[in-house]
């Protein structure tokens, strides 16, 4: 079960919003919380492991916590440097490459949040993205600078670039080949123009590249792209939807605006409702009203425990959790309600107790 999730969608306003979203741990660590692949820095295997870091100096935040939104509660110090977008902070196609050459070195994850998304004020990104798209699909390009320029194409927004990621993995000439370009795209950010063109790929028999893109778009969360995750998962007839793997439905956060959905297809109460479940959990409180608010609902506690297959390990303990399961067994409505209830309190109890036995 996990102790903090916090919702990762755009990486672009991370610094500059100082709100984060936390990556997610592969589906083998998913004891520890619901698993997404990481949409800043690098996936594992492309380069170092890292954390995100200042392009001038260690950014001093304190997490507090997590809000009844899901967000991380920041606070912010007077002297943490503004991260400077890449138009502002390079003159040139040139000078942004030869930046980008010399963080791909030690995979410097500065850069990276600096060509997030760059946006359309950016006059000389054209000329730098053929730069890159030209090395990153280069043989004579070194495997991790590949690794970091095929990064730097999934994050820009750009659908030109996802498209290069996407025909290179048809393209490799070896599966390690392959595996890099998927890596990158499951990092890939942008509009619905980019969610519906992953959508697209998901249809393909390049096993590589249809699970990359699932990966990609269950980082999104937004509306549209757990609607194509739903449509494709009914359409494959797998209820485990990409589960076991550690990406698909029941690892995507949903955005406040995709609850509504979510909770529909919970209604459902089909072989494909406790991906849903999942999926609501992971967007902390909000999520986890829909779910107790279903379960307290209904009259069919058979159906209702199907539901919660695998759904603990979903929950966060977050502030506010364990006064809200203590009223739902007050309540005392629905007798799965109050056993799920229960098994949250009683993660809150095991939580003190390992801290106690850690003092």
């Amino acid at each position: 079960m996990k102790n903090a999730i916090v919702p990762l969608i755009f990486v672009a306003t991370i610094i500059a919003a100082a709100t984060f979203w936390m990556t997610r741990s592969p589906k083998t660590q998913v004891a520890s919380g619901p698993s997404t692949p990481a949409v800043t820095a690098s996936t594992s295997g492309a380069g170092p492991s890292k954390s995100v870091a200042s392009p001038v100096a260690p950014i001093k935040i304190s997490v507090g916590g997590i809000s009844p939104s899901g967000e991380a509660e920041i606070e912010v110090t007077e002297d943490m440097p503004a991260v400077r977008p890449a138009g502002e902070a390079y003159a040139s196609a040139q000078e942004a490459l030869d930046a980008v050459l010399k963080g791909s070195k030690d995979y410097d994850d500065s850069i990276l949040e600096q060509f997030t998304q760059p946006g359309p004020e950016c006059s000389w990104c054209p000329e730098f993205y053929d730069s890159v798209r030209d090395k990153a699909t280069s043989s004579s390009t070194p495997q991790e600078q590949r690794a970091y320029l095929a990064e730097i194409l999934a994050i820009s927004g750009k659908i030109e670039n996802i498209q290069t990621l996407t025909e290179s993995i048809k393209t490799a000439r070896s599966n390690d080949e392959a595996d890099l370009y998927a890596e990158a795209l499951e990092l890939s950010l942008g509009n619905d123009d980019v969610v519906r063109y992953l959508g697209d790929q998901m249809a393909s028999p390049n096993d590589t590249l249809r699970e990359a893109s699932v990966a990609a778009l269950t980082n999104q969360g937004s509306l549209e792209s757990l609607e194509i995750l739903a449509k494709h998962t009914r359409e494959r007839g797998d209820p485990d939807g990409y589960y076991s793997q550690g990406i698909g439905i029941s690892e995507s956060i949903p955005r406040p605006e995709a609850l509504p959905f979510v909770q529909e297809n919970i209604r459902l109460r089909d072989e494909y409702s406790p991906g849903f479940v999942r999926s609501a959990l992971n967007a902390g409180m909000p999520g986890i009203e829909i779910v107790f608010a279903e379960l307290e609902g209904s009259t069919n506690p058979e159906a209702d425990r199907a539901l919660l297959k695998d759904a603990l390990e979903h929950v966060s303990l977050e502030d506010g959790l364990r006064e809200y399961v203590d009223g739902v067994i007050q309540r005392n409505r629905s007798p799965v309600a109050v056993e799920f209830a229960t098994k949250i309190k009683n993660e809150f109890t095991q939580q003190e107790n390992e801290t106690d036995d850690a003092s």
